[in-house]
């Protein structure tokens, strides 16, 4: 997919930005420091993210302070399309669909799964796929340090008084 085409796919922002409050602060806006109710609308960052200032503790605060959307040069719809992705698509064809540095996106996933590693109870539900898992079916290969590893392949003939074929007398 090229860059015009994953530009189609992005969510809009402001779509994105009321996604974010809504899992954040529910229907009431808190202060993210003090976790006050007293909190007015102050403009909006360079991001368009909303401006909030807290009458409670006299600081001010968006919609992504505080959070894994705060401190990145993306834009809040690339990053919803890369956690949305990272599910399913490789990280470099994020990337490329997003025309972004392989490494800057890699990034942003290891963030997103670290975060999402401290998450204590959630549900499993629908159809859920894992990747394959390699299980050791016996010892074979495995040394035994009490004794010479064993011979392959078959002796030659005559070698051993074992009879290997049958002669006839």
């Amino acid at each position: 997919m090229d860059e015009k085409s994953a530009q189609v796919f992005l969510p809009p922002r402001e779509r994105c930005f009321e996604r974010l409050r809504l899992a954040r602060f529910g229907e009431t806006v808190t202060c993210v420091h003090c976790e006050s109710d007293d909190v007015v609308k102050r403009g909006t960052t360079g991001k368009d993210a909303q401006q909030y200032w807290c009458k409670g503790c006299e600081t001010y605060f968006n919609d992504l302070t505080n959070t894994i959307f705060g401190q990145h040069r993306f834009e809040l719809e690339e990053m919803f399309y890369i956690v949305k992705e990272m599910r399913s698509e490789p990280t470099a064809q994020i990337a490329r669909d997003l025309g972004r540095d392989y490494e800057a996106v890699l990034n942003f996933v290891h963030k997103v799964q670290d975060v999402s590693g401290e998450i204590d109870e959630f549900e499993l539900y629908g159809v859920c796929e894992a990747d394959e898992i390699y299980v050791t079916a016996g010892e074979k290969g495995i040394e035994d340090e009490d004794e010479s590893p064993r011979e392959r392949g078959l002796k030659k003939r005559d070698e051993d008084d074992s009879n290997q074929t049958n002669h006839r007398c």
